[in-house]
């Protein structure tokens, strides 16, 4: 079944069209079709960049993953330790470097199916393996990972979620979607259960605290509503920074989850008065504005993907 391009709208979408505009068009417009065999070449190139991933991207990747299958394997009767977890996250992490250094034809090939690192890509020197940058490099990630598997199995602020029963969980890792205002709305809960008349939501971080961090409790707490029919006032949502043990819990009042629905609301208006059908065409790039490159804001592009495609490298 072919694929129709759509407007569709995301927390993570909404911060890259709130960062960079030509960002988010070469994401979601320009790399649109780049799988296909008879692509127009900048598709295909945007295509292949948007499948690029960063270090710290993966290994965050890695570990979610790697706490998804605990929870799997618990829900079938199976009782793994954190030396099963951090087994896994890195055992992923190590192939995945590995991959991205040593396979680059295939992820040419097939960018959707193999992974390739933007640090390897352009040639960055926190991989360069003739000094020790690239050891210093992959040691900080490997240590998150292990910080953060810690964290997971000793926290006392985590001990509802080992506790919580298989027959309670609500999702782990799963992609779903609501509606709001006439436009399909993607979310992904890292973890949520029901204890009693209560939703708990949490979210795992690997990384540091960010503004839009709340907004995606938010907008977790109203997709509970509408995909669980859970009152909001009965949500508790978690944004768990694993590697610094720092736990924020967050209730939303009716005024909070207004103020939330607004801004939704005010970056899919944005998103679509600038909207274009991609299979009809690749639009006009001057309608998404690069960032200047004299701007204090274009230290973005010092790790952004597409930057390629900006003759930013």
């Amino acid at each position: 079944m072919a694929f129709a391009h759509e407007l569709s709208w995301s927390v993570s979408r909404s911060g890259t069209f709130a960062t960079c505009r030509r960002s988010y068009y070469h994401n979601y417009y320009l790399s649109w079709l780049g799988w296909s065999w008879d692509a127009p070449p900048q598709r295909k190139l945007a295509y292949k960049l948007k499948k690029l991933t960063r270090l710290p991207m993966w290994a965050g990747d890695c570990l979610h993953e790697a706490l998804a299958a605990w929870f799997e394997e618990k829900a079938g009767g199976r009782e793994r330790d954190a030396a099963w977890v951090e087994a896994h996250a890195l055992k992923a992490l190590r192939d995945g470097y590995k991959q991205s250094r040593d396979e680059a034809a295939a992820w040419e090939k097939r960018p959707a199916k193999n992974i390739r690192l933007a640090e390897h890509y352009y040639g960055e020197p926190s991989v360069d393996e003739s000094n020790d940058n690239a050891k210093e490099y992959g040691t900080r990630y490997v240590e998150r990972i292990r910080e953060g598997t810690r964290a997971f199995f000793e926290a006392p602020e985590l001990e509802r979620v080992r506790a919580a029963s298989p027959e309670d969980y609500l999702a782990c890792e799963e992609l779903g979607t609501i509606e709001l205002n006439g436009t399909k709305v993607f979310a992904i809960p890292d973890f949520a259960f029901r204890e009693g008349d209560d939703v708990w939501i949490y979210d795992w971080k690997t990384g540091s605290p960010r503004e839009q961090d709340l907004f995606q409790l938010a907008m977790y707490c109203l997709y509970a509503e509408q995909k669980w029919g859970v009152d909001p006032s009965a949500v508790r949502c978690v944004d768990a920074y694993l590697p610094s043990g720092q736990y924020v819990e967050k209730t939303f009042t009716i005024a909070d989850l207004d103020a939330t629905l607004a801004r939704a609301t005010e970056s899919m208006a944005a998103m679509r008065a600038v909207h274009f059908d991609a299979d009809a065409g690749m639009g006009d790039p001057a309608d998404f504005p690069q960032i200047p490159a004299d701007s204090p804001e274009a230290r973005e592009c010092r790790t952004c993907h597409f930057r390629e495609l900006c003759d930013r490298v």
